[in-house]
């Protein structure tokens, strides 16, 4: 009894939050939007005492973090030593055989005192991007996918073995490790031996700027590319290897002419690696006008075509989770995307699923829909309604939840 008032039960746990900061360089990522939506709605929590982290040997508390994210904060020089670097060139360098692997020990060496400090301060440090650094606290790390173990020809070498020597180590060493979708977890259990209990899957979410938008709404956006409101099949992501864009763009070319005039291909995304002979593939249909490779786009510009696109096919052969369709069945799209991995889990029904390595399979997915519909207004409903379950409000939540079971 103090003042009158008694105690029923232990006072809530303030947080005190410890990030590498890292992802949040540009060109972000995947990986940096995760850990900007994530920090985003940490920063909303009343029981958070302390949120910040470091890139280098500097440390950035909250307001640092909302600059990084808002782009407000240009990072110091020496920061890091990729620093002044053109994108094109940092992508090329990262590449090269130990320049991966000593950019991260540089990294690790020139915040080794600033994560002893928030060690000894109580903070639990979460690592959002796959390998931990050394912490003598409580720790925590994300797991988005296993796709370098289980098709490393799909990745730069030099990233592939840095995953092989390091997260062995990382899984180790955190008392709790994030898989973003019940597969990442169960693959990350059997791949890795790790106890049930250690590994829970917390699923992404969608921003809500991914919605509906009328015809009228999209019409300059689908002027600029000569396209027409449902009348394309559009397909977002980075031209490599695992996202199976030779089978689609195979799969594709089967439809009949008549077909493919009436909806061109649109593959909206950065170059990335072993497409040569893809790239050759989506020119001569570019020259008959049935497929566009605008690259990246402004966001603005992505949000309005996915609304507009009469299919989004994303049959892809290794996802941890697949948010660009849960980011399409947000907009009011129906979607084709694979049978395997994590993606029937994402979809949840409100999919038309085919085989990712059956070209014919695929072909005939895209056909039963550009001709049915009926059927793409009932995946439309279906993605709608399961879009609506992936929220970022959820993915906070759970996470903290997990920090709170750490830090009992």
């Amino acid at each position: 009894m103090r003042d009158g008032f008694a105690f029923t039960g232990p006072l809530p746990i303030r947080m005190k939050l410890l990030y590498d900061l890292n992802s949040l360089r540009p060109p972000r990522s995947g990986v940096g939007y995760y850990t900007q939506h994530l920090l985003e709605g940490l920063f909303d929590r009343d029981d958070v005492e302390e949120l910040g982290g470091w890139i280098g040997s500097n440390y950035y508390d909250r307001s640092g973090v909302t600059d990084l994210i808002s782009g407000h904060d240009a990072l110091e020089a020496g920061a890091q030593f990729s620093e002044g670097l053109k994108a094109s060139l940092l992508r090329a360098a990262r590449s090269l055989p130990g320049v991966y692997h000593g950019r991260t020990v540089w990294r690790r060496i020139k915040s080794a005192s600033l994560r002893a400090e928030y060690a000894r301060r109580g903070f639990i440090y979460h690592e959002t991007n796959f390998v931990a650094s050394p912490y003598a606290g409580p720790s925590v790390v994300t797991i988005h996918d296993l796709s370098h173990h289980h098709f490393p020809k799909f990745h730069p070498q030099a990233a592939v073995d840095y995953l092989d020597r390091n997260l062995p180590d990382t899984l180790k060493q955190v008392c709790k490790v994030i898989a973003v979708s019940e597969y990442t977890r169960r693959d990350t259990i059997e791949v890795y031996g790790l106890p049930e209990d250690k590994v829970v899957a917390i699923p992404l979410g969608v921003e809500p700027c991914f919605q509906p938008h009328r015809e009228e709404e999209c019409e300059s956006v689908l002027a600029d590319l000569g396209l027409r409101y449902r009348g394309f099949i559009l397909s977002v992501c980075t031209l490599q290897p695992r996202k199976n864009l030779p089978r689609l763009v195979s799969a594709f070319s089967k439809l009949p002419a008549d077909m493919r005039d009436a909806f061109p291909l649109v593959l909206i995304g950065a170059d990335g690696w072993m497409n040569t002979a893809l790239l050759r593939d989506i020119e001569r249909l570019a020259q008959a006008k049935q497929a566009i490779l605008p690259g990246y786009v402004p966001r603005e510009t992505l949000l309005k075509l996915y609304a507009s696109a009469a299919v989004f096919a994303y049959p892809s052969l290794f996802e941890g989770f697949g948010l660009p369709v849960a980011e399409a069945m947000a907009s009011g799209v129906a979607v084709l995307t694979s049978n395997t991995t994590s993606l029937p889990e994402v979809a949840a029904g409100a999919a038309l699923e085919v085989d990712p390595h059956s070209i014919d399979d695929i072909e005939a997915g895209l056909e039963r829909l550009l001709n049915n519909e009926a059927l793409r207004a009932t995946l439309i409903a279906k993605g709608l309604a399961r879009a609506s379950q992936l929220t970022w409000d959820t993915t906070v939540r759970r996470t903290y939840d997990v920090y709170r079971s750490i830090a009992a």
